[in-house]
Parts: structure tokens; C-alpha cells; sequence
């Protein structure tokens, strides 16, 4: 027997708590109706089918002038009307029911509305192809065919679900081509998506409290994300970076020159034309650092080699540019040296367990709220009848709010442990620091510790010719407020 039917035939199945058939005038009390237990006294009513039986039912959150709302629906008919789950809602603490949110179906709700209810559709809508009677009911809505709502439409509760489907249709096919309607529908959605536009910025000058130009602050921020990563293994003191900049920005050498001699001495070891170190006497690492310009891979572009010959002079000379330059050539430079490739190798090494710790961990989250998600439905699903005088029982509420709790818990911890799993391909940041996001116009965003790790900074490098041979870098940073404006916008464009 179908909820909500309007059969006047006593089903055959009907019983009472005691086993014994019911007539139909002894249809009172707690009763039995195949695998569903009907209890107008202790069973919880859905606003949906209106009818009292000792399901889970699952109760809005919405306050509504100024008081809960009091209406619940059963399971079934949220799975079948609206195409939610019931035990899933209901550890949501924000869940609005369908008649707050405007769309209940109901008959009621129909008819308050000035539109005529819609009768028994659950079958015919999965037999459509959607998920649920309000999405089919919306997509009528939408195509401007009001699915029994019209005057001219009476309800025929006697005709049969091919009937139903077939006069829709129009054509044998009509349920597939319904579907793919829907599926098309969805799609269009998806691409008329509202397009957000990228979020404004202020350009990047200041670091550290000391300010640099446009075209330096690459260099600065790359040289103290060097400093931040290799901090342990060259034993750099955590004011040592900004001391440095702050000693190139007024033109004091001294800081800089003692930095740049102890990565030489990690790497004129391996020069096999170098007969001195960098320590050896005052001119000695120019020595070393010349050796390396022309032994090196690497290309230091626009910067005047020939000053190195100089001696220290030749050094002072130079600007505040090429000097930052040429730090970063260096420690480029000393990341190939064997103490700092086994530096990174055990680093890589440390990030390899923390993930496989950090994706066990989420596994075992997983599997907790899980186990208890299906513990909870089990307890749902079971007819609970205490003694021959009662259908409830007021231990088992008490369980379920147990469970409910447990589970809670167990889904917080879940998004806990996804927190610190690290990012998609993201690899040790020793071997390579990864952007937040690259659009197809050179523009990268990123999140730097050695700023601010709690801010974006945008990096806009435009190539002004074919060859790539000149290339303008600017930087911008984000306001700590536009953090999610900015986290929506990249949301947007992975979509």
C-alpha cells in the first residue's frame, strides 16, 4: 500500500501491533502496514504525506519569525520529491525544508500558491530521467508546460504510468529524448555561468618595510624565499635576510659580501680551474665568482661581467640591480652543491611520509564517518517497538543522538585531516615552490611565507617580442580582505 493513496480497499497485510488483522472498524492506535509502522500517537509527522509513522524524519533549521520551524519530512519523501537525503540533511546545521525555501510541492503548498497539486509523480519522474519530482516539476516549469497545474489538465489518478509518459512524449522515444534535454539543460547552465572578473590590486614596492623598484622586487622576493627554505641547512639567522636587503638598499656591502663568500665556499669546490677559495684574501672570491660566471649554465642577462676584473671597486660600482642579480646567481648556483642536493633530498624524503600520513589519516576520517553514517541508518530503519502497549522506545532517540553526535564529530575531523593534505601534484617546496594559479595571459598567483603567506601576490610578466629576449615582470599584492574574493575567482576558472 502506497502512501497517500487513494484506494478505499483495506489492505490484506494490515495488522496490529499484535499480529492480528485489522477490520475497518478497528483501525485505531499503532498499525502495521507491510514493512512500515503507522503510529498517530508517538510517530512523527512529515508535512509532505502527512502521515505519522515512526520513520526518520528530518526537522528544519530555518528560523522563522524569530521561532524554529517546526516541519519535518520523512526520508522517502525528501528522496522522492526533492532529491535529498534525509540523514544527511539533518546533521546539516543550516538546512532549510523545501516549504521555506519556496518550493514545497505539497498539496497544501500547491494550492496556496494558486496552482493544483500534483498528485502521485515520484514513479514517473525517475521514469523521466531525473532525480526527483521538483526537478521535473521545475524543468516543466521552465519549458512553460505546468505539469497537471492547468485548468484544462485534470488529474487522473487511475492512468497508468506508460499512459502518463507516453501522452508527454508524443513519440516512442520521448523519455530518452527527455533525458537528453536535461543533461543538454545542465550543460547550458554550466557555460552561462555568471564570469567573474579579476580582482583588482595595488602595486608591489614595499618589502619588509623597505622600498624597492618595480623591477627588483622579483629578486628580492626570490632571494628570501632561498634564505626561508634553506634556512636549517646554511644556518642563516631569521633577521639575516632583511639585513642584507637593507644593507644593499643604503650601499653597505659588508653583509652582502660575507653572504656571497659562504656560498662560494660551498661551491668553488667543485671548480676544477679554481686554485683559491673565496676567503682567501680580499679580492679572492671576485676571483672564484668570475670563474663561475663562465663555468656556469646559468646566464646572468644584462649584467656587465667585466666589473668583476675590477676588484672590489668594480663591485661597489655596480647598482642595486645587478647586485641583486648576482646573489641570485649565486645561490642558484649553490643549489647544486652535494650539501644542499642532500639537503633536499631529505627534506623530500620528510614531505613523502607527511603525506602518506596526512592521506591515512583521511582514509581513516573516511571510513569513521562512513561506519557511523551507515550505523545511524541501520538504527533508522529498524522498527522499533519496545512492548506490546508502545511503538517507541526512549532509549533508542537518545542512541540516535548519539550516533548523530558521533558523527558530527567524525565529519569535522574529516575536514580537519583534508586540511592538511597537501595539494594537488604539489611536490616538497625545496624542490620547486607552487603558485596558486597561472592564467593564459602570464599572470601567476602566489602565496609567499617569506611576505605573507596569508595574502596574495600577483606576478605579471608580459614578453614584449617573439624571442622572449625582453621580458617586463611586475608584482601586486592583494589586501588580507580579498582573500576570498580572490579564492572565488580561482575557484571560478578551475571549474
Amino acid at each position: 500500500m502506497e502512501i497517500g493513496s487513494s484506494s478505499v480497499q483495506l489492505n490484506v497485510n494490515e495488522v496490529d501491533v499484535n499480529g492480528q488483522k485489522l477490520n475497518r472498524n478497528n483501525k485505531c492506535g499503532a498499525r502495521a502496514v507491510t514493512n512500515r509502522i503507522y503510529d498517530p500517537e508517538n510517530g512523527t509527522s512529515c508535512h509532505q504525506c502527512r502521515q505519522k509513522r515512526n520513520v526518520f524524519c528530518a526537522a528544519c533549521k530555518n528560523p522563522v519569525a524569530g521561532k524554529p520551524c517546526l516541519l519535518k519530512f520523512c526520508h522517502s519523501c525528501l528522496k522522492n520529491r526533492y532529491g535529498e537525503i534525509a540523514q544527511e540533511v539533518d546533521l546539516l546545521s543550516d538546512w532549510m525544508c523545501p516549504k521555506c525555501r519556496g518550493i514545497c510541492n505539497c498539496s497544501i503548498c500547491m494550492k496556496q500558491r494558486g496552482q493544483q497539486p500534483t498528485g502521485r509523480l515520484a514513479r514517473k519522474s525517475k521514469a523521466r530521467g531525473f532525480t526527483s519530482v521538483s526537478e521535473m516539476l521545475c524543468k516543466e516549469s521552465s519549458e512553460g508546460l505546468e505539469l497537471n497545474n492547468a485548468a484544462d489538465l485534470p488529474i487522473k489518478e487511475h492512468t497508468s504510468e506508460k499512459e502518463l509518459v507516453a501522452g508527454l512524449s508524443g513519440e516512442p522515444d520521448g523519455i530518452n529524448a527527455l533525458k537528453d534535454e536535461h543533461v543538454k539543460s545542465k550543460k547550458v547552465k554550466r557555460e552561462i555561468k555568471e564570469e567573474i572578473p579579476f580582482p583588482t590590486c595595488m602595486e608591489l614596492t614595499t618589502i619588509l618595510d623597505i622600498e624597492f623598484t618595480q623591477e627588483d622586487v622579483g629578486n628580492v622576493l626570490q632571494f628570501l624565499e632561498f634564505c626561508r627554505i634553506f634556512e636549517k641547512a646554511l644556518d642563516i639567522k631569521k633577521e639575516e635576510p632583511g639585513a642584507i636587503l637593507r644593507a644593499l638598499r643604503s650601499g653597505q656591502n659588508t653583509l652582502v659580501v660575507e653572504f656571497q663568500k659562504k656560498l662560494l665556499n660551498l661551491i668553488d669546490s667543485e671548480l676544477e680551474s679554481s686554485s683559491k677559495t673565496a676567503s682567501d684574501g680580499k679580492n679572492s672570491w671576485l676571483k672564484v665568482l668570475e670563474e663561475l660566471t663562465i663555468a656556469s649554465d646559468l646566464v646572468l642577462k644584462d649584467f656587465p661581467v667585466d666589473c668583476l676584473k675590477k676588484g672590489n671597486s668594480g663591485y661597489c660600482n655596480l647598482d642595486m640591480s645587478n647586485k641583486l642579480s648576482l646573489l641570485n646567481f649565486i645561490c642558484d648556483e649553490a643549489l647544486g652543491t652535494p650539501k644542499l642536493r642532500k639537503y633536499m633530498d631529505e627534506q623530500n624524503e620528510i614531505f613523502a611520509e607527511e603525506k602518506k600520513a596526512a592521506k591515512t589519516k583521511v582514509a581513516e576520517a573516511k571510513e569513521k564517518e562512513r561506519s557511523l553514517k551507515q550505523k545511524l541508518k541501520d538504527e533508522i530503519a529498524k522498527p522499533v517497538i519496545s512492548n506490546e502497549d508502545s511503538l517507541s522506545n526512549s532509549a533508542h532517540p537518545a542512541l540516535l543522538a548519539k550516533i548523530k553526535s558521533e558523527a558530527a564529530e567524525a565529519h569535522a575531523e574529516l575536514i580537519g585531516a583534508k586540511g592538511t593534505m597537501p595539494k594537488r601534484n604539489q611536490c616538497c617546496e625545496t624542490l620547486r615552490i607552487e603558485r596558486e594559479y597561472l592564467d593564459n595571459n602570464g599572470k601567476a598567483l602566489w602565496k609567499l611565507r617569506s611576505y605573507n603567506d596569508d595574502v596574495f601576490l600577483l606576478q605579471d610578466v608580459n614578453i614584449n617580442d617573439e624571442d622572449a629576449s625582453e621580458v617586463d615582470e611586475k608584482w601586486f599584492v592583494y589586501a588580507p580582505e580579498q582573500k576570498e574574493e580572490v579564492n572565488k575567482y580561482i575557484s571560478s576558472r578551475r571549474v
